[in-house]
């Protein structure tokens, strides 16, 4: 399907976007928006293409850091700094960077930066209409055309997808077991967070199984689980020093110990992809991109019934 993408993508001639990866959000939050925004370019006939250089979660190439390419990738520095995700440069640089800014966009008439199309594709109209891309044999609400467009382009290169195997391996998972995502950190801040009981609870309604993988940021969660659940068996891969996710303690991060906890959330993010059943918080990047690639009757959220455009 992949090269039937590209074929489709490169026949969109007059209107272009490149889209800026990597920019200023968490990797699934960044991946979940250029999904949507790949599938808004399909349906308006624009080309997609990619900036990712200087990729937040990069350490030489950006994408191709971690995935195989999909598209075409762009390298003018220019993106670095004016293709933001929201905010118009031009109300926010002055003298020699304005001029420099306008002249790029009278060049480039027919080519959208992601501040101009982020609120477009981000619309909860989005999630309420019907897809058709007869070209890709895409058909079905949002979440259905998403699931296509993430089993197409969410491919690890060799590299990435060795140091992902030898995280999980040592683990020596069941062949069945539940998959939870309980946030901590700074997730406060996108949602109310929920107490551990909320998520087992959903559990046991749903299934008799009781191993469990905990992706989770703070290992604290890991202990009352093993403490008021004695009953259950829980295998993660997060270490007892692990206290909380802040994406600006990340950000400060050196290069390779960003790669080291990148490769550590992919590997998490395959065994919850592989679980007999998700149950996680919709509300959240990661709860959103497993409920997009994951088959609908096997994630379940803590906070709303259904999957939703967050």
């Amino acid at each position: 399907m992949i090269q039937k993408y590209k074929e489709v993508n490169d026949s969109f001639s007059y209107w272009k976007l490149i889209f800026h990866l990597g920019c200023d959000s968490g990797f699934y939050s960044e991946f979940n928006n250029m999904v949507l925004a790949m599938i808004y370019c399909l349906k308006s006939q624009i080309r997609f293409s990619m900036y990712s250089a200087d990729a937040n979660f990069g350490y030489k190439d950006g994408w191709q850091d971690y995935f195989l390419p999909f598209c075409e990738e762009v390298n003018d520095k220019f993106h670095h700094k004016y293709n933001a995700r929201t905010e118009n440069p031009w109300f926010s640089v002055h003298g020699l960077a304005r001029w420099e800014y306008l002249l790029w966009r009278l060049k480039h008439k027919h080519t959208y930066l992601t501040f101009d199309l982020f609120c477009k594709f981000r619309q909860v109209s989005c999630a309420r209409i019907e897809y058709s891309i007869p070209q890709l044999e895409l058909k079905g609400d949002l979440r259905t055309v998403a699931h296509e467009i993430i089993k197409m382009i969410y491919r690890f290169n060799p590299e990435t997808l060795s140091e992902i195997r030898k995280l999980i391996q040592p683990l020596d998972l069941p062949d069945k077991y539940i998959g939870f995502h309980i946030r901590g950190g700074d997730k406060f801040t996108e949602h109310e967070l929920l107490q551990c009981s909320a998520y087992i609870d959903k559990a046991e309604k749903l299934s008799s199984l009781r191993k469990a993988f905990v992706s989770t940021d703070d290992y604290g969660v890991i202990e009352e689980l093993k403490k008021n659940y004695p009953q259950w068996y829980f295998y993660s891969l997060t270490e007892p020093s692990e206290r909380g996710y802040f994406y600006s303690e990340f950000q400060s991060q050196d290069k390779e110990s960003k790669k080291k906890d990148l490769i550590k959330l992919f590997a998490s993010m395959e065994i919850l992809r592989a679980s007999e059943l998700f149950i996680g918080t919709f509300s959240s990047n990661m709860g959103m991109f497993l409920g997009m690639c994951m088959e609908k009757e096997r994630v379940y959220g803590v906070d709303f019934d259904e999957w939703l455009l967050w």
